[in-house]
């Protein structure tokens, strides 16, 4: 019997395998760098709430300068850009190992900054980077294939997670120091070297020819402006990442700073999360490929959201609501909906770009889910600080809240939504409409779902 992630990566050309190798080192770099490790690490130096929300929102922020370098891009191709800022990105972040001496000789503050500073820089250098990521992704998967390559890079990315989550459990059990925070960072800096390696073994990436060569400029996004279908997409999703972002920005601080789990126990539930992840997202790879991505964000985000709005019965030092059950429950439902619907709506992007204007589509699509996944951290943040628990609960509320909202937006402002509803969810009423769209969500993850009422082909 073969595992299903053996199988998918069977179905992919060999450029998309080599592209999900060079993911598969990068991201082992990204989870000890960037990941929840960097959240543990501000809080064990005693950083403030609204510190640790820009702290979150520097990645996705950094990444709206793709509209700054996007000629880079098309001159120099997105191979030889990414290269050189992937290099410098892990130059860069060596300067995170001043911070204890930073510490011991200016004090506390100090040290605060110098994580504040080398993250930053980190981020910048990689948007310097971050433009030719999709463009070259776009020119090396094939359009027959882009669902199965997301959902394989979504299981491959899962199981290193899992893997990264338990390894860094080990590492930060009990009361870790400083200097073990650190050894993880030097692991993420040596791996983030080692995907240079696979990167430049992809191929593709070249300098754009002809017609392409002009994307990037002013015209290329005038036309895309007028692309109403691509707008709606980048906007419903900028709004739906912005409601997962605010239980994600919250729910770790939350699980140590409230109900006092330990680092290790969290890295731990990260890893459960990423388990889930990885034996459900086939099932919603096979459900996007028929019935595309407007439904499927639908189902996720109203799952994410009561999940989510479960958060608030989490009770600090309560002896009738068990704790550990409805976190495990909450880390599970919201992991394996998040990263379906990045696999949903990075799918439906690709397949509304215009070949001769990839950059100038990602562009715009980049700097629209920056907004709402970096403002986010930074608004949860200060909310937190004001009103401490309370401020954790409004995250929670405003998650579930929004994100049912948003989630029947999406079936108004994403079209094809509007054209594959199925008739469980598009004729039941309001509430009914929620249920049923809750137990087509379960029987999906459970991989029980065979519908037959969707398009063959669906448009993304």
């Amino acid at each position: 019997m073969q595992l299903p992630i053996v199988s998918t990566l069977r179905e992919l050309d060999g450029p998309p395998r080599r592209f999900l190798l060079f993911i598969a080192f990068n991201l082992v770099s990204w989870q000890c760098i960037v990941g929840p490790a960097l959240i543990l690490f501000a809080r064990k130096i005693d950083m403030p709430a609204s510190w640790v929300g820009f702290l979150i929102s520097f990645m996705p922020l950094s990444t709206i300068l793709v509209v700054i370098t996007s000629k880079l891009v098309t001159r120099l191709g997105p191979k030889r850009v990414m290269l050189s800022a992937w290099f410098l990105r892990n130059v860069i972040a060596c300067t995170v190992f001043f911070v204890p001496f930073a510490m011991a000789t200016r004090g506390v503050h100090a040290g605060w900054y110098v994580l504040m500073g080398s993250t930053l820089a980190f981020c910048l250098t990689r948007a310097l980077g971050a433009g030719g990521w999709f463009p070259w992704l776009h020119e090396v998967v094939p359009a027959r294939q882009r669902a199965a390559y997301f959902g394989t890079e979504t299981s491959v990315g899962q199981l290193l997670n899992v893997a990264v989550s338990f390894m860094l459990a080990m590492v930060l059990k009990g009361d870790p120091s400083i200097w073990r925070f650190l050894s993880v960072y030097a692991t993420g800096i040596f791996m983030g070297l080692a995907s240079l390696a696979w990167m430049a073994r992809v191929p593709g990436g070249g300098v754009s020819r002809g017609e392409a060569s002009k994307d990037g400029d002013i015209a290329s996004y005038r036309s895309i402006y007028r692309d109403k279908g691509f707008m709606r997409l980048v906007l419903i999703s900028s709004l739906c990442v912005s409601c997962i972002s605010w239980l994600g920005s919250s729910i770790i601080m939350y699980l140590r700073d409230i109900l006092a789990f330990s680092p290790a126990l969290i890295m731990t539930l990260t890893a459960i999360g990423g388990c889930s992840v990885l034996a459900t997202i086939r099932s919603w790879t096979r459900y996007i490929e028929r019935s595309g991505s407007g439904k499927t964000v639908f189902l996720l985000l109203t799952g994410h959201s009561i999940a989510a709005i479960a958060c608030l019965g989490l009770w600090p030092d309560s002896a009738i609501i068990p704790h550990v059950p409805i976190v495990v429950a909450v880390i599970v439902a919201t992991s394996i909906c998040s990263a379906a619907f990045g696999v949903a709506v990075n799918r439906a992007m690709l397949d509304r770009m215009d070949p001769q204007r990839r950059v100038t589509y990602t562009n715009v699509w980049t700097v629209g889910t920056a907004l709402g996944w970096g403002l986010t951290p930074i608004l949860a943040g200060h909310v937190i600080e004001i009103w401490g628990i309370w401020g954790f609960r409004a995250c929670f509320l405003v998650s579930g809240c929004a994100g049912i909202v948003c989630a029947w937006g999406s079936r108004r402002l994403i079209a094809e939504m509007q054209e594959e509803a199925s008739g469980a969810v598009r004729h039941a009423g309001g509430l009914r409409r929620l249920v049923a769209a809750l137990a087509e969500a379960v029987t999906v993850t459970a991989g029980l779902e065979h519908s037959e009422k969707t398009r063959e082909q669906p448009e993304g």
